[in-house]
């Protein structure tokens, strides 16, 4: 774990940053100075140009990280290795790109309705598209090199400032609102080219787009696995952000404004995890590799207890502090509307608490299963997507978002536990809903302060030291335990150290 805990601190670090970031955009400035359908906007902008990337990388990030292992030379020409990528990643966007201008007017039939607005800016995501394509790969060859940490500094933190920016801009009348589109796309092309100078300045790699060793039948394997990735991945991430699409589709960007920002604000659950695994799926490809099984579950075990016990902490934390969000979010459409985190927060909850099963099957000899459990995550989801949205816009999508959680991977738990016998849950999980639920009491019985920020800090300041002391004195977790201890000695030696 030693790899896996020095990469994912730094990873954590820029991660819980990039959500500090991330709130004083979304939940300050964007409700203030944005109308809702112009933020609703940004966010169906950037999920279509995800959905429309990794449909052109023919499942390339899982690929590099699965297969450069085995290509890995000392005279970093990593027989051709970057060859295949570059092969692979030009062909996928052709591909993806000319699939997208073919459906221009059935995408569009779709949104004229009740987000024209989206029409307007359609030939925009060509470009936001193509710099998170370019993004995402150098983001998966920097992971293959376990260099995760820049990557993760420029899509949390550097993205985020310069979005800071371009809203302070904005507001001062330099842009308006097509300028501040613009502005957005550029931003994510300075990410990417920002993370391909680490990646050629890090040495690791000879830039030569020689053919020499190119082989067409190390291609075929590179796209067959990658096809099933494709498949996998893309359904995942369609089966994921499908809610937003059809919520702009049904009921209009206004809506999409104030899901995505209580989707925004639970992903904040995610940060352990994402942390955890940017590194790990690296450890696990090479555990498997090496035919080290008991790595791969000790890992799997370890990552669901620690991820739940920081995620239950921030949902319940949310929850207590609803009043103070309400402070900052005055707009009626997203006050009325918080039912969606309850259940889009509880979705993101049943996601974590079963660890990193998806990078373990991906890296597994039963990789192509991914691709059908992916495929189940999205019909389940469009199915309870439409039957819920239209009767209960915004919260019947997070309705739908836990159900569509719950059933995927329920089903990728079981899978694990027969093909691979690895069990990530036991007793302690139980334990941390318990505590969860201890804490919450007095955090949302305590007295309301006037001063927003002064509640906002006790009240959490609280619910917190109850979480933290119930978890440690029932030892839940032999890593924090161990953290505990560490630090509990470190403080001792300074005070005897002071006193002399």
């Amino acid at each position: 774990m030693g790899i896996i805990r020095k990469q994912a601190l730094g990873n954590s670090v820029f991660s819980y940053l990039g959500v500090l970031l991330g709130y004083v955009n979304v939940i300050l400035l964007f409700p203030a100075f944005f109308s809702s359908e112009q933020f609703g906007l940004i966010q169906l902008l950037v999920g279509v140009s995800v959905i429309y990337a990794y449909s052109g990388l023919i499942g390339l990030p899982n690929t590099i990280v699965r297969f450069f292992p085995f290509y890995k030379t000392e005279d970093r020409y990593h027989k051709g290795f970057l060859s295949y990528v570059f092969v692979i990643g030009l062909m996928g966007l052709i591909i993806a790109t000319l699939l997208y201008l073919f459906l221009k007017q059935l995408i569009i039939n779709a949104y004229i309705e009740n987000s024209a607005l989206f029409v307007d800016y359609y030939y925009y995501l060509i470009p936001l598209s193509v710099f998170t394509l370019l993004f995402t790969v150098l983001e998966a060859i920097a992971r293959a090199l376990y260099r995760t940490v820049f990557s993760t500094f420029l899509k949390e933190v550097g993205l985020r400032i310069l979005t800071t920016l371009g809203i302070v801009l904005y507001i001062f009348k330099i842009l308006d609102f097509h300028s501040f589109v613009v502005y957005f796309i550029m931003i994510n092309f300075l990410n990417a080219l920002l993370l391909l100078f680490q990646v050629i300045f890090s040495g690791e790699f000879r830039f030569s787009l020689g053919f020499k060793d190119f082989k067409f039948k190390n291609l075929k394997e590179f796209l067959v696995f990658g096809s099933f990735n494709l498949l996998s991945g893309t359904t995942m991430l369609i089966g994921h952000r499908v809610d937003v699409l059809m919520i702009g589709s049904m009921v209009g960007l206004s809506i999409v404004g104030a899901y995505s920002l209580y989707f925004y604000i639970a992903s904040v659950i995610y940060v352990p995890m994402r942390s955890m695994s940017k590194i790990s799926v690296s450890i696990i490809a090479n555990s498997f590799k090496e035919g080290n099984l008991s790595h791969i579950n000790d890992i799997y075990k370890r990552s669901s207890l620690i991820q739940l016990i920081f995620g239950s902490l921030i949902y319940i934390g949310v929850i207590i502090n609803k009043h103070n969000l309400f402070y900052f979010i005055k707009k009626p459409e997203y006050i009325e509307n918080f039912g969606i985190f309850y259940f889009v927060g509880l979705a993101i909850l049943i996601d974590i608490s079963v660890g990193l099963n998806s990078e373990i099957i991906t890296n597994s000899e039963w990789y192509k299963f991914d691709s059908l459990f992916n495929i189940i995550l999205l019909i389940v989801s469009i199915i309870a997507n439409y039957l819920l949205i239209p009767p209960l816009g915004g919260v019947g999508a997070a309705i739908a978002a836990a159900i569509t959680f719950f059933t995927f991977n329920f089903l990728k738990w079981i899978f694990i536990s027969i093909k691979l016998k690895m069990q990530p849950l036991n007793h302690k999980q139980l334990i941390v809903i318990l505590i969860a639920i201890i804490s919450f009491i007095p955090g949302y019985y305590l007295p309301v302060i006037s001063n927003i920020y002064i509640d906002i800090f006790y009240r959490s300041t609280v619910v917190t030291l109850v979480y933290s002391l119930l978890i440690v004195l029932f030892k839940v977790s032999e890593d924090l335990n161990e953290r505990v201890v560490v630090y509990k000695n470190l403080i001792l030696e300074k005070l005897k150290f002071a006193g002399k």
